[in-house]
């Protein structure tokens, strides 16, 4: 029988409290980093919990002192002035509120705007202007289209320049939008421009139907938007193209004049009174003042650009409709005789003037007072371009001598009958 050897276990024992040291001091060695580690953040926490208080006693500061402005408004006054120091303050309070508000819309818009260019610029996707477009009504149109402007101005501002000094800008750019590049920017500028091609032709069909409606307030807004696109000329289009006048009155064009031949006769004879104004000329005048008065009125309702529309409706209604049944008076005139010719353009020009003078009374859309320095410039601008063809130049006083020959012929005609027959007529 062997006898008992206890060394092996000896070293196993004595290896084992090695090991058992050697754990011990890395624990307390993990134990001291970790109680370093929650001072720190406890020191952190304390310092962030004294700003969060400063915030919150500034917070409870600012609105202790608004409450108790409130409470002073609310206040009868003791003192005379009284009313009017409330008043001041209530306003001043008033005021600063709205700024509050604005700034909250802007800070709020502006991360939405961050939203859109990272969705359209990263994956093409322009879903959240869609579903402002779709779904937000006459007034989700008009905010998509301030959006969609906004993230075109942005686009075109990430798009590399193509011109001379090209390199430079793009450099800058790159150094202040280092993830943005000139293909990637292209194709996002592409996606806005044709999501603002429908956006724009929706905003069309909206003025439109608001028009038919007779719905004054949605139409201003669709201009309003639509100004944001060539300084609103597309909504302006609209409006005077569609308008009633333009399309009632285009067959005058092409319609004869109706007078008969006796009164041509009349007016071609130097001994008789003119007949003054030809009937559809003269109708045509009196339907385009009434028009424009009335007009004015929504003119001024639809569009904060007013006096601008309505600048181009005065040019239109003279290039379009007077200018050119004015052409076919006096072509049939001319038709007659030269007399006929000058006795028409007298009386269509004074017609129109007295016209074009009641309208700068009227005041238009700054009816009841006179029409503004740029309307009146503008009526007279129109008038006189109206009658340039026909008293440039020499091209009157031309009409005139040959007027006067035509004249002074019919006069001596049996006078210059007798000597070319060479014998006395049967009245003589």
């Amino acid at each position: 029988m062997l006898a008992f050897d206890p060394r092996p276990y000896i070293r196993a024992f004595e290896h084992a409290l090695q090991r058992l040291d050697v754990l011990s001091q890395e624990r307390e060695s993990h134990e001291k980093e970790l109680a370093a580690a929650v001072l720190r953040v406890e020191g952190q926490h304390r310092q962030h919990c004294a700003v969060l208080q400063g915030k919150l006693d500034q917070a409870l500061k600012s609105f202790n002192s608004l409450d108790s402005r409130l409470d002073a408004v609310a206040t009868p006054a003791i003192n005379g002035n009284g009313p009017e120091v409330n008043s001041a303050v209530a306003l001043q309070i008033g005021g600063r509120l709205e700024e509050l508000d604005r700034q909250k819309r802007r800070a709020e818009d502006a991360k939405f705007l961050l939203h859109c260019w990272q969705a359209a610029s990263e994956r093409g996707d322009l879903s959240q202007l869609e579903d402002i477009r779709r779904l937000g009504g006459g007034e989700g149109k008009v905010r998509c289209a301030q959006l969609a402007r906004q993230l075109l101005k942005i686009s075109h501002r990430l798009t590399p320049d193509t011109t001379n000094g090209a390199n430079a800008v793009k450099g800058a750019d790159h150094h202040r939008f280092p993830g943005v590049n000139g293909g990637q920017s292209n194709q996002t500028t592409e996606l806005i421009e044709r999501f603002l091609e429908r956006l724009e032709t929706d905003l069309l069909e909206q003025f439109d139907e608001c028009r038919r409606q007779h719905f004054y307030e949605g139409m201003r807004e669709c201009a309003a938007a639509l100004y944001d696109f060539g300084d609103g000329a597309s909504g302006i289009g609209r409006f005077v193209n569609q308008h009633e006048l333009f399309l009632e009155r285009s067959h005058m064009m092409t319609d004869g004049v109706g007078v008969d031949r006796e009164t041509w006769d009349k007016l071609a004879d130097p001994d008789s009174d003119p007949m003054g104004v030809e009937p559809s000329l003269q109708s045509l005048i009196d339907e385009v003042k009434f028009v424009l008065e009335e007009e004015s009125f929504a003119i001024k309702k639809i569009f904060p650009f007013h006096e601008q529309v309505l600048i181009t409706f005065l040019q239109r209604v003279f290039q379009q409709l007077i200018q050119q049944r004015l052409e076919v008076v006096l072509e049939k005139a001319s038709t007659i005789s030269q007399l006929a010719f000058l006795r028409t353009l007298q009386a269509a020009r004074s017609y129109i003037g007295a016209m074009v003078e009641d309208l700068k009374i009227h005041g238009l859309t700054e009816h009841p007072e006179t029409a503004s320095p740029q309307a009146s410039a503008a009526l007279d601008q129109q008038l006189e371009d109206l009658f340039v063809p026909y008293f440039a130049g020499s091209s009157y006083i031309d009409r005139e001598k040959r007027s006067l020959e035509e004249l002074y012929a019919s006069l001596l005609f049996k006078y210059t009958l007798f000597h070319v027959s060479g014998f006395p007529t049967r009245d003589d």
